[in-house]
């Protein structure tokens, strides 16, 4: 059965990029304005935030250590990782997580003798 779709799930359908011609048709079809629909569409501002998610010890660990040597190679290395996405993702979380006072690191220092 090539060229056969497998139908998704209530869930899996709103989840996915929809076309914007096609929805147009089937708006119009319907007897819906699209430019209505679009001027609604660009007003609704209801999402929730994207909450951040914590950085791991490792990941704070190892852009702290990136941010002393600016070697990419090492960080991609200490986040066990090839690929620059991801180490870039862990750079941003850590670093907006610092920014919103999530991490405060400190070292801790030999005391004086």
């Amino acid at each position: 059965m090539a060229g056969r779709r497998r139908e998704k799930s209530g869930e899996e359908f709103w989840a996915s990029v929809l076309s914007g011609p096609k929805v147009k048709r089937i708006l119009e079809k319907r007897g819906f304005s699209p430019e209505g629909f679009r001027r609604d569409y660009e007003a609704d501002n209801s999402r929730a935030t994207r909450k951040l998610r914590a950085p791991s010890r490792a990941e704070i660990d190892a852009v702290e250590a990136f941010q002393k040597s600016g070697d990419f190679d090492q960080l991609k290395r200490s986040l066990a990782t090839r690929s620059a996405a991801v180490a870039n993702a862990a750079l941003r979380r850590v670093v907006e997580y610092q920014a919103r006072g999530g991490v405060k690191t400190i070292r801790r220092q030999a005391a004086p003798l």
